[in-house]
């Protein structure tokens, strides 16, 4: 710390009370964590007696002494990591409140974690997801209100103070209003990207907050602007969700769907940060792999996308296919064709033994379709089979009494006839004996197997079958979808049969699939989450969030997104309001159009080029915090050597800067691979960046502009050799997206202006 900040802290009215409250915290801390190791030993001598008292004979008790220390200890062991984690930086605000009617100010300490006076239950430190400190995040000096639990409470709030503690030590103390509060947003960031992530919780805005703090019982869409905090609210706000839910939803149930294994390598080490752990991570296709439960080839999700940039001529058909595949109406298809598998299936004919009726068939269909309608299909299969299984149980032995009694009154009847013929009687006597054991033996054969033999003409159908019958047939398309005309039927039937060849899937058939596998077969419980976080939420396609939301059997979804971003827009998401409409008409949208990640310079640069569309999209306001203007420079891609000297001499200068965190974009694979080969023999770390690799600390990460969404940097160096980016709306983003990647600086480099569209803004 340099001697005039030092002073200037020193200086402080409150100093030499903060110092004595930061050195109570970090001790008492030290000491709860050496009573936490005591009491984690106690829990493991409980739990060997727990062990050592479990016996066959009655075990109830044992068992749930086993499970509740079992619960204690992981307790102990979380609480212990997430104390030790904090004790350099144990809090990061305080707040003066008076709760309204009260006459005694509390004085609460804001941080990560909390904690309590072992003796009398006085926050020591108050949890940043607690209701309480809400008032920290979103309210003014002077009366401020704040929701807890869903009562609206009120107080006085007669001071806010931020600090800067690093490694125990406290370097700053800030007394804030809105106005200062900005200035500590301002430091934050204008600090380096690779720890941002981290630290975003001493500095979330009120508009953040509102969305980290919104209701949980509804979903919640969030249009945010390139740089907003979309990824970070969305950590946060999960974090908030077990904070305050975690007693009904398990962390395992939870997952977040991220784009791509890069992504979630990105946000791996903030989870633990903020408490999070177990939740579930995993990408769209991986976790559809995992739960259609079935190995499958998919042909690149980008290779659709690559056709587009290069402007094939079945481009157009590309688009529409995609489009089509994604939208509600070919939901709609989908759920005709299940119907018509559904009334296929409906049971019909009376469940007859021998020659008695146990149920009608008009009764079984009506289980069927109404009385089971709750269950997936196939199961309702299962469970007409159970029932009449229980049935037949049930009804056998009236069966085989009422034969009985029968036929023995009938002999009885016979016997005595004393009228009869002796010959006749003997011959009818026989008849009556051998009909009875004929009939009783009739009985017990068709029992065996009468509920097999009743449903055995219902097939139930391997749904990639079903799928690949119906995608392949244009009778069948035009049957179950109407609006469609027998061209397009026929046309996406054979664009169809030509992946199918290939023995392949497309990622736009894993949504359909996924569908039909919830409404036939049903998910797996494991596979069923109860809350789930998508992000980048704007390469989705409506039918992708339908069959999420129909497998999962809950809306609670936490979306966010950037239509301005949407470079894959062809599978059909143009707008939020049919998700608000159509899919998720009980959700909250919020709409975040501050930048926080760049510069003023970087982000009006930005916004020009997304204005070339033409397109209504929100304009995104940066934060004012202003830099260098992002520069161009002239490359002449047939002179290599100069090419490299060029980008060279740039990273070098950026890195004396100590703007460490670097990435080269290019506009496709292609032009990436060029520029890692100019590259490769440099004595610069760099790594070529693949979707499934992890980012080398300290490298120079070459990469293609769809694979840097939802990233950031200190420093971009967007780069054309041998292409350009074109007016049209998918180049348009793809260099939009490319260029909000930075906190810093942002350089570019073509043959011309033109290549990077700089010649229609400048």
């Amino acid at each position: 710390m340099s001697t005039k900040k030092q002073n200037s802290v020193r200086e402080h009215k409150d100093y030499q009370t903060e110092i004595e409250r930061l050195e109570f915290t970090k001790e008492y801390i030290k000491n709860v964590l050496e009573m936490s190791k005591g009491n984690k030993q106690q829990f493991v001598e409980n739990l060997k007696e727990a062990f050592a008292d479990l016996d066959t004979s009655d075990s109830s008790l044992s068992y749930m002494t086993l499970l509740t220390n079992a619960q204690y200890l992981e307790l102990a062991e979380s609480e212990l990591e997430r104390l030790a984690s904090v004790i350099g930086k144990p809090y990061f605000s305080r707040i003066n409140f008076t709760n309204s009617g009260d006459t005694d100010e509390e004085i609460l300490y804001i941080g990560k974690a909390s904690l309590f006076d072992r003796v009398n239950q006085i926050p020591i430190i108050v949890d940043w997801r607690s209701p309480i400190a809400s008032v920290y995040y979103d309210g003014r000096l002077g009366d401020v209100t704040y929701d807890a639990y869903g009562e609206m409470q009120s107080g006085y709030l007669s001071l806010k103070r931020q600090y800067e503690i690093e490694n125990g030590f406290l370097k700053e103390i800030r007394d804030i209003d809105l106005t200062t509060h900005d200035e500590l947003l301002q430091k934050s960031l204008s600090g380096k990207a690779d720890n941002r992530l981290t630290e975003i919780v001493a500095t979330i805005q009120n508009e953040q907050n509102e969305v980290i703090r919104a209701s949980l019982k509804h979903p919640i869409i969030v249009q945010g602007a390139a740089g907003s905090g979309k990824t970070t609210i969305a950590l946060h706000r999960i974090s908030y969700f077990l904070y305050s839910s975690g007693y009904r939803f398990p962390p395992e149930k939870l997952m977040i769907l991220a784009p791509n294994r890069l992504f979630i390598d990105y946000i791996s080490a903030v989870l633990p940060d903020l408490g999070v752990n177990k939740i579930k991570q995993t990408t769209y296709v991986d976790f559809m792999r995992a739960s259609l439960g079935r190995k499958m080839k998919l042909l690149s999700p980008n290779s659709k996308l690559m056709a587009l940039l290069k402007g094939e001529e079945k481009t157009k058909w590309i688009h529409w296919v995609s489009s089509y595949k994604g939208s509600l109406d070919f939901k709609e298809l989908i759920d005709r064709y299940i119907r018509d598998i559904e009334e296929n299936l409906a049971p019909s004919n009376d469940f007859i033994i021998e020659k008695s009726l146990l149920m009608k068939g008009k009764k079984i269909k009506r289980l069927f379709l109404k009385e089971f309608h709750y269950l997936p299909i196939y199961k309702r299969l299962d469970k007409i089979k159970n029932l009449l299984a229980n049935d037949l149980r049930i009804k056998k032995s009236v069966i085989l009494n009422k034969i009985n009694v029968k036929y023995d009154e009938a002999l009885e009847k016979a016997l005595y006839n004393t009228r009869m013929d002796p010959d006749k009687r003997r011959e009818k006597v026989v008849f009556i004996m051998d009909t009875k054991e004929k009939r009783i033996r009739t009985v017990e054969q068709e029992s065996k197997a009468a509920v097999k033999n009743y449903l055995d003409p219902f097939v139930k159908k391997d749904i990639f079958t079903l799928y690949k019958g119906l995608m392949t047939s244009p009778e069948l398309l035009q049957k179950f979808s109407p609006a469609l005309s027998e061209i397009e039927c026929k046309k996406l039937s054979r664009y169809c049969q030509k992946v199918f060849e290939k023995k392949a899937l497309e990622l736009e058939d894993l949504a359909p699939l996924f569908y039909m596998k919830a409404k036939l077969e049903g998910i797996d419980e494991k596979y069923k989450m109860k809350s789930i976080f998508i992000d980048e939420a704007q390469d989705y396609s409506y039918f992708q969030f339908a069959a999420l939301k129909e497998g999962f059997e809950t809306d609670l979804f936490t979306i966010v997104g950037d239509l301005a971003q949407g470079i894959h827009s062809y599978r059909g998401l143009n707008s939020w309001e049919p998700l608000v409409k159509d899919i998720f008409p009980n959700a909250n949208y919020h709409a975040l159009q501050k930048s926080y990640r760049t510069t003023v310079e970087i982000m009006e640069l930005a916004n020009d080029i997304l204005a070339i569309m033409g397109k209504d999209l929100p304009i995104v306001q940066p934060v004012i915090r202003h830099g260098d203007k992002p520069r161009f420079t002239k490359i002449d891609p047939g002179n290599l050597q100069e090419v490299r000297e060029t980008l060279e001499n740039d990273i070098h200068l950026l890195k004396k800067e100590e703007l460490n965190s670097i990435a080269i974009i290019g506009r496709t694979d292609s032009d990436c691979v060029r520029i890692h080969k100019l590259l490769e023999n440099s004595n610069l770390p760099i790594q070529l960046l693949e979707e499934k690799e992890d980012m080398k600390k300290g490298s120079v990460v070459i990469l293609p502009s769809y694979l840097s969404k939802g990233l950031e940097f200190d420093a971009v160096l967007i780069v054309t050799l041998e292409e350009k980016y074109s007016d049209e709306e998918i180049d348009i983003k793809l260099l939009y997206v490319a260029m909000t990647r930075p906190m810093h600086r942002l350089y570019l480099y073509g043959k011309s202006q033109s290549d990077l569209l700089l010649d229609r803004v400048w």
